[in-house]
């Protein structure tokens, strides 16, 4: 039978509060710890290995772009060198000989010319002032080797000024060609360091992939296992009879708690299930127990009923007589009525069976009781709508459960109050009828008894203790179930659920 959150199945009634205290804070403690969860640390060391090749790649790719910045660079700096070199000869042959300045002038052209297109290059692996400097010496090379050439087209240049400009290019054709061996010497060294750390990058980055997953490995085996022995200890101490929850001992909550908080439930829930077995077990021996009994007594207090009536018409003038008879016949009267709540309890039988009109039979067992609740100065509040599926079964017995439900209620209120029936329909066609009163409640310490019969919290002599056992085995004979929501001092409430039908032809045998 499908029940909504308000009706929801409470083991705290067969177990007892504490029981059911102990269970929340178990599983307070375990959902307040932050969620890290198996599965997340597996995604997260598959991340983090893959994070860890994406940056070795990226690493190698900017090591291989160096390498070829390097290399190109190495390829420019020869190329200038070549010129320069070229230069510096046909300069040299110039003074010699006082032929090649227009050979020399244009290999320095060359030279510059390259250098200019390849600035980016040089700047990348040479650095600026390098870059600088190389460009300086350059320059002033070329302007120098352009004014020997426009002199010797101008009409030849004096001995003294061909010292000068022979001086001067010296000094800067040499400066280049310095700057451009050391740098080539320098980034060669430089470019076979990157090439070998290339080469070595992918070892590294599998060497620290390997140290990855071995440490997640190692991290996540730790916690199964160590978790797995966890629950080994629990079985075995549950094997012993210990039932207490389990509590948190990890600083996170994981999918390990989720099976103890599982657990912890699964276990609460059997032993309130065996606490319903056990009831159950002591209702059908008090019922076999009870109706042997009950059928034995009948005639007796038939004897007894029929001696004080006899009795009283016997001794008629006496007024002592008649009292006494009066009193042996009133309490015949009641033990009867309580050999007939026995004899209700204890029976199998579902006479009448056809499809009711809950709200009807709730309000005929309401009628019985106007007196009763007027005498009590109880308001009774009747909320139950029209058009609620058909429940099937026998109307006596359904108007005997709420009638007891409603003297409860109407018991319950001493000082005066409000009775509440309210009635509603829930998914799979059950009809659940609620009764509340504004009564004293019932303690949290007698809820897991309430249905076990004899058992009551009334003075002996205004109660037998049957009202809820009958209740509960009305309901149960109904394919129903009763639960009971009290708070002490504040006031109590009954759920009977029944299972509905439609019609006659769809409704269920009950027996």
């Amino acid at each position: 039978m499908s029940m909504d959150g308000s009706i929801a199945d409470r083991p705290e009634i067969h177990l007892g509060e504490k029981e059911a205290r102990k269970l929340k804070e178990a599983e307070k403690a375990f959902l307040s710890r932050p969620r890290v969860s198996i599965r997340l640390r597996i995604v997260g060391g598959f991340l983090a290995g893959f994070f860890l090749m994406a940056a070795a790649a990226l690493v190698n790719l900017g090591l291989l772009y160096k390498a070829r910045s390097e290399a190109r660079f190495l390829k420019v700096a020869d190329s200038l060198l070549f010129d320069v070199a070229e230069a510096r000869r046909f300069e040299k042959n110039y003074f010699l000989t006082g032929k090649g300045i227009e050979q020399s002038f244009s290999r320095a052209g060359d030279a510059v010319s390259e250098f200019e297109g390849e600035t980016v290059t040089i700047l990348s692996v040479a650095g600026r002032e390098s870059l600088l400097a190389l460009g300086r010496e350059l320059d002033d090379y070329k302007t120098l080797l352009g004014e020997c050439r426009d002199l010797e087209l101008g009409g030849g240049v004096s001995q003294a000024e061909k010292t000068t400009l022979e001086k001067g290019l010296g000094l800067h054709g040499e400066a280049a060609l310095r700057l451009l061996r050391d740098l080539s010497l320098q980034k060669a060294g430089a470019a076979e360091r990157t090439l070998i750390l290339a080469q070595a990058a992918p070892f590294i980055a599998l060497l620290f992939l390997l140290l990855l997953i071995f440490w997640m490995t190692h991290l996540l085996a730790k916690t199964i296992t160590q978790s797995l022995a966890r629950f080994h200890e629990y079985t075995q101490r549950v094997t012993d009879g210990d039932f207490s929850p389990i509590t948190p001992v990890k600083p996170y909550h994981d999918e390990f708690s989720d099976l103890a908080m599982a657990t912890n439930r699964m276990l609460f829930e059997l032993r309130a299930k065996e606490a319903q077995a056990i009831r159950a077990g002591k209702l059908a021996a008090v019922g076999s127990l009870t109706a042997g009994i009950a059928h034995e007594l009948v005639n007796p207090l038939t004897n007894i009923s029929i001696t004080a009536e006899s009795l009283a018409m016997e001794r008629g003038g006496d007024p002592l007589v008649a009292r006494l008879a009066a009193d042996i016949s009133g309490e015949a009267e009641r033990a009867d009525a309580i050999i007939k709540n026995l004899m209700s309890f204890t029976s199998d039988e579902l006479a009448e069976k056809k499809p009711l009109d809950i709200r009807s039979v709730v309000a005929g067992a309401a009628r019985l009781l106007e007196n009763e609740m007027a005498l009590h100065n109880v308001a009774y509040d009747e909320n139950i709508p029209s058009g609620l599926p058909a429940v099937f079964g026998s109307e006596d017995q359904l108007r005997q459960l709420f009638f007891n439900l409603l003297m409860n209620g109407v018991e319950a209120m001493s000082e005066g109050g409000t009775l509440r029936v309210t009635a509603r329909r829930l998914e799979g066609e059950t009809v659940c009828v609620e009764v509340s009163d504004s009564g004293r409640g019932i303690k949290m310490v007698d809820l897991p008894h309430v249905f076990d019969p004899f058992f009551t919290t009334k003075p002996r002599s205004r109660g037998t203790g049957l009202g809820l056992t009958l209740v509960h085995a009305i309901a149960r004979k109904h394919g129903g179930q009763v639960q009971i929501e009290s708070i002490e001092g504040k006031g109590t409430t009954v759920h009977v659920c029944l299972p509905a039908t439609i019609n006659v032809e769809s409704a269920p045998t009950l027996k």
